[in-house]
């Protein structure tokens, strides 16, 4: 398996960038999946339907492998779709880079992806809105040290690496901004993340900033090796959402709305059943049930009241205009956008503000530290 991707390099998106994001491959479960191919031709298969309560197609909605999204299984299969009349169909990418473009390609009308992600189309004119906030990254991204190195300024004139561009690359930035370093002060090796643990393992560079599996397995086989700075370290900086096409959002905001509530239903069942939750995220993804519990505590699900002030406007790590504001610097800077896009008008706090006054979601589903 492999978990979080997220990478921020130009894919087209009705002819103009989009960005590539979190998850990677992963095995697929008996569910129909999308085949990786992103042409119109080879459209992605819907993972599970329910009953289409309004007359209208189906709201189709990409998701791929990650604990916030995984959840949407949780939904489907406790019948929570089906309890709010939700018209939608869930349609699963073993690679998250396809299910980007498809949602270009308008093969889904909704997707799962990070907020960085995001930025791209939104830089182009393209009307997304961002319905719910999932999660945000809570140490499921990490730069991993050589034994011996224990700390980010002992990095300083040894070569680190991560993947150009990237969400690590942007935290590889932070974690260095943090300790008074900039990117010079190391040797800074491009190195694509899926194979940064065969580079610690073999000694060919000194740390590596990677995301979930890839972060277990250097820290499992390389005995020694050290986590000296993580997404927990910065609240907020990584969000990962639900984002539609805002005709979608106007035109059927009672689907919309349906879909919202099923998702705090799964929440509100996985605080109350978390061992059989978990069992269902690492079912589909083919993952042992102790490695993916690990997975999920580095994974913060937010609670409607999280998911809400994410939406507000404030100065605050976790809002999604301080997170949309350094993560388009960051694009711009690394050259794959031209621009800070407009992202404040893509946030549309109306659905998950309804799900909460029902009560839904008052709690995540864990109490993370």
């Amino acid at each position: 398996m492999q978990v979080r991707q997220f990478l921020l390099m130009p894919l087209l998106f009705a002819g103009a960038a989009l960005l590539q994001g979190c998850p990677s491959s992963s095995t697929p479960t008996d569910n129909s999946v999308a085949t990786g191919n992103s042409s119109a031709t080879n459209a992605a298969a819907p993972a599970s339907t329910s009953a289409d309560t309004s007359g209208a197609a189906p709201i189709t909605i990409g998701y791929s492998d990650w604990p916030g999204w995984v959840a949407w299984d949780i939904a489907e299969q406790q019948g929570f779709f089906k309890k709010r009349g939700a018209n939608v169909k869930l349609v699963w990418f073993p690679v998250y880079t396809d299910s980007l473009n498809a949602f270009a390609a308008g093969q889904v009308d909704a997707n799962c992806q990070t907020w960085g992600d995001s930025m791209g189309p939104l830089a182009q004119g393209l009307p997304l809105k961002a319905v719910l906030v999932n999660d945000n990254s809570y140490g499921n991204d990490a730069m991993i040290a050589q034994p011996g190195i224990k700390s980010v300024k002992d990095l300083k004139g040894k070569k680190v690496a991560t993947e150009l561009g990237t969400v690590d690359h942007f935290l590889m930035l932070k974690g260095l901004e943090a300790n008074g370093m900039t990117e010079k002060d190391v040797q800074f090796t491009n190195i694509k993340v899926q194979d940064c643990p065969a580079a610690m393992l073999s000694k060919q560079i000194d740390a590596a900033v990677v995301w979930e599996p890839s972060r277990t397995k250097i820290l499992k086989d390389l005995k020694g090796s050290t986590s000296v700075f993580d997404s927990a370290s910065l609240p907020g900086s990584i969000p990962d959402l639900l984002v539609m096409k805002s005709d979608i959002v106007a035109k059927r905001p009672r689907d919309v709305q349906a879909i919202v509530d099923a998702w705090y239903d799964a929440i509100d069942w996985w605080k109350k059943n978390p061992d059989a939750a978990v069992k269902i995220l690492a079912k589909r993804t083919d993952t042992p049930v102790a490695d993916y519990k690990s997975f999920v505590m580095g994974t913060r699900i937010f609670s409607a009241p999280e998911s809400l002030a994410a939406m507000q406007k404030s100065d605050k790590p976790t809002s999604l205009y301080t997170s949309g504001q350094s993560n388009a610097e960051f694009l711009v800077k690394a050259e794959q956008v031209t621009k800070v896009p407009d992202y404040a008008s893509a946030i549309d706090s109306t659905f998950v503000k309804a799900s909460l006054a029902k009560g839904l979601g008052k709690s995540a589903p864990y109490n993370y530290k």
